[in-house]
Formats: C-alpha cells, sequence, structure tokens
C-alpha cells in the first residue's frame, strides 16, 4: 500500500482492520507520524460525543417517573407533572450544555478546530484532488438541508464528510483561480462573519452563511479572503430559491 491510499483509508476509515493497512501504518516513520496524528484526533471526537447527563439528575428524574400523579384537577397533580416536565428540560439543558464542555474539552473554539481539522486532513486531501463527482456534492450538502450554488459547486474537486465542533460538516477542496482551496463547512456552527485565522503554514477566513457557516482555508499567497463573497452567496438553504 503507498502513502496516497494509506492516506485516503486513514481518512475514510481510521479504525479499519484491512491486514494490508495495519501493516502500513508501521512500515515506516512517515506512516507511523501519519496514523499518530489521525488517532490524536479521533480520540478528541471521542471525547466530544461522551457527553453524560449527571448520574443525581437522571436518579431525581427517575424517582418523578416511578411516581407520578395522574394530571387531574387537584393542585398537587398539577404540581407533580410541571416538576416533572421542569426537570426533564433540565435534563436536556444541561444534557446540551455537557456536550458543549466535552468538545471545548477537545477544541477550546472554532479557531483551533479548523486548525487542527486542516492539518488533520487538508494536506492529504489537497494531494487528492482530482475531480468530485457534481451528484456526490449534491447529496452531501443535501444532508444538511443545504446546496451549492453552480458558481462554487463547478469548481469542487474532492468532497468528503467531516467532524466539526456540533456534530457533523462537510470537507471540501476548491479548484480557483488562485490555486486549490479548502473549504469545510459548518451546518450547526456560529462564527464571526469575515474572522481571519492566520497560523504557521496558512490562514483561514470563517464565513457565516444563510445555512450555517463555513471555514475557507489556502496559502497566505493566495489571498483567501478574496473567496469570502463567493462562499457566502454560493452555500444556502435547500429551500432557498434560485
Amino acid at each position: 500500500m503507498d502513502y496516497s491510499d494509506f492516506i485516503r483509508l486513514l481518512g475514510a476509515d481510521p479504525r479499519s482492520r484491512d491486514p494490508e493497512f495495519l501493516r502500513a501504518r508501521d512500515s515506516s516513520p512517515l506512516f507511523r507520524a501519519a496514523a499518530a496524528q489521525s488517532d490524536q484526533f479521533e480520540q478528541k471526537l471521542e471525547r466530544a460525543l461522551a457527553a453524560q447527563a449527571p448520574p443525581a439528575l437522571i436518579e431525581g428524574l427517575r424517582g418523578i417517573a416511578q411516581n407520578p400523579a395522574l394530571p387531574g384537577d387537584a393542585p398537587a397533580s398539577r404540581k407533580s407533572w410541571r416538576l416533572f416536565a421542569m426537570a426533564a428540560g433540565l435534563l436536556v439543558a444541561v444534557g446540551a450544555a455537557g456536550l458543549i464542555w466535552r468538545i471545548n474539552a477537545g477544541w477550546d473554539s472554532v479557531e483551533e478546530y479548523v486548525v487542527d481539522h486542516y492539518h488533520h486532513d487538508g494536506p492529504a486531501l489537497l494531494a487528492r484532488a482530482n475531480g468530485a463527482h457534481p451528484e456526490e456534492v449534491s447529496a452531501m450538502l443535501a444532508e444538511f438541508g443545504a446546496r451549492l450554488e453552480p458558481a462554487l459547486a463547478g469548481i469542487v474537486n474532492v468532497v468528503k464528510q467531516c467532524p466539526t465542533p456540533d456534530g457533523k460538516g462537510v470537507h471540501m477542496v476548491l479548484s480557483t483561480e488562485r490555486g486549490l482551496v479548502t473549504l469545510i463547512y459548518m451546518p450547526q456552527t456560529p462564527v464571526t462573519d469575515g474572522e481571519q485565522i492566520l497560523f504557521a503554514d496558512g490562514e483561514a477566513v470563517l464565513v457565516k452563511l444563510q445555512a450555517g457557516s463555513a471555514a475557507i482555508i489556502g496559502l497566505r499567497e493566495q489571498n483567501i479572503s478574496g473567496l469570502h463573497a463567493l462562499v457566502q452567496s454560493s452555500i444556502v438553504a435547500a429551500s432557498a430559491k434560485s
């Protein structure tokens, strides 16, 4: 298995038990470094998704559920069901807060996520840029209730699902006049529109969208901020009129 095939499988199925893949993981320092970086990234995802409600709150809900007064006109009955509704609402709120906390334990900010994700996947996907089928791009965006306008859809070179701070998203490589540029679509992640992120080997620009947000990532000399307007106008809600 050559390095490009290894990176492709590592990105698609990092826990693959394929014998050739497992041999390749330890075949050279280059392969071992890529595997170690992928393992670190997967561990962050596992921590982010390990949200659990506090045990005491669950026990409290269980107690209310096991001894509920049936809804009726009696004040005690109404109070019991109000308490149950309030507790259930609190469980949802605490669960969401716990998920956000655990995601932040992996990425302290959107900025950190963008840089980490790019270093994990970006160079390998840029190397794979050899064309994406429009149907594949459309299907992947449709899963998140979004679509690409033709101006952007026509330059998508690579597309795959990826993690975001708030769930799943789409990682794309665009073939632009500036060269190959990475675009990460984050359906549920709020960002500050136009914020610039500088890091050692490149830069990113955040884009607030009609349906979520995105990060455009490239080399500083590519002047990727010039793509902001195109991206913002081209990723829209699936229900939006053309």
